[in-house]
């Protein structure tokens, strides 16, 4: 039995199927640009939300849309490495090591992983 778990989106608009595309982007951007970190990204209300899963399910960011794919993925690229940053994490490929703090996190929110 596999470990992959399978999520189904209920697509209903052309505008969910270009969120859906434009969610696809900035993780590959994400994983380009800082290899296997636990990006986790979606989208909702026009906006994406993005996640580094190593820092838990309270804490990530959001990217209004944007119809320049360029100027989302710079954007991306900006915001995650500033979350890595703030979490004290490398730029670079993760190296699987759970951060210990997070600059600006609330304490009585955020704990970190062991």
């Amino acid at each position: 039995m596999s470990d992959a778990q399978f999520i189904i989106q209920d697509i209903t608009s052309t505008e969910d199927i270009q969120m859906m595309q434009k969610a696809k982007m900035v993780g590959e951007i994400l994983n380009e640009h800082y290899p296997s970190h636990l990006w986790l990204v979606c989208w909702q209300g026009g906006a994406l939300v993005v996640k580094n899963l190593a820092l838990g399910s309270h804490y990530g960011f959001i990217m209004r849309d944007d119809p320049d794919y360029g100027v989302l993925a710079h954007n991306a690229m900006i915001a995650g490495g500033e979350l890595l940053e703030r979490a004290r994490m490398k730029r670079g490929k993760w190296d699987g090591e759970m951060p210990t703090h997070l600059d600006g996190a609330d304490p009585r929110i955020w704990k970190p992983i062991h």
